[in-house]
């Protein structure tokens, strides 16, 4: 049902179909005129109610299917309508980082999933969360460039030196694209010797994301160490 309200709702997001009514753009007309027209004209106004119509069932069918996360959250006193509430949020959630963990391993649609994962790119998920992320990571198909690219967002937040290995190993495995961009901006953050060396050898990868994200991690580095 929401892979049809999302399509239905890219549809209608090209805009109404073609009136004989309303002819914009081929005289200059003031705002209240056009909006006369836009009043008066069939297909828009048909357009604007089915567009208002799919938004709110499409919003309606992501709240039921995230429901048992937010039910979770509920019971440790997390009270939010959805998982992105907590990604727009400057307040603290520390009690919800283990219900994020537990559900991010659960079938939702990608929309909450990808709500589920920016959420954990807090201070309080830093080390208890690595392990999901990458675990996620590797069992997500390398074509889901987006998403894959959103787990390294989020560990570059909360990478710590246990899992400094774990990141040097994907962003070494050239297959990975574009979505070792953000691993080698947690890699950035760490203190290693090691990290430098392993910079060194991307220069010459050939994705110019990842390239340049290494640029700019060396010329971090480097500062750090001239200081």
């Amino acid at each position: 049902m929401i892979t049809e309200l999302e399509k239905r709702w890219a549809e209608l997001l090209k805009g109404p179909k073609k009136s004989n009514q309303t002819e914009i753009g081929k005289t200059k007309i003031t705002a209240a005129e056009l909006q006369h027209q836009l009043l008066q004209d069939e297909e828009y106004q048909k357009w604007l109610k089915e567009k208002e119509g799919v938004r709110i069932a499409l919003e309606d069918a992501y709240a039921e299917d995230e429901k048992p996360l937010i039910d979770d959250l509920r019971q440790v006193g997390v009270n939010v309508k959805s998982v992105w509430n907590l990604v727009n949020t400057k307040s603290s959630y520390k009690s919800a980082v283990p219900i994020l963990l537990a559900h991010l391993r659960k079938q939702y649609h990608l929309k909450n999933k990808e709500g589920i994962i920016r959420a954990l790119a807090v201070k309080e998920a830093r080390g208890i969360a690595c392990g999901a992320i990458l675990e996620e990571y590797h069992k997500t198909p390398k074509h889901a460039f987006n998403y894959r690219w959103i787990l390294g967002n989020t560990m570059a937040v909360i990478i710590t030196a246990d899992y400094i290995d774990d990141v040097i190993a994907v962003v070494r495995e050239r297959d990975n694209g574009e979505s070792r961009q953000m691993f080698v901006k947690a890699l950035a953050n760490m203190k290693s010797p090691k990290i430098k060396d392993v910079f060194e050898q991307l220069l010459i990868d050939q994705c110019e994301v990842v390239n340049k994200e290494v640029q700019k991690a060396l010329k971090k580095i480097n500062k750090i160490t001239d200081d």
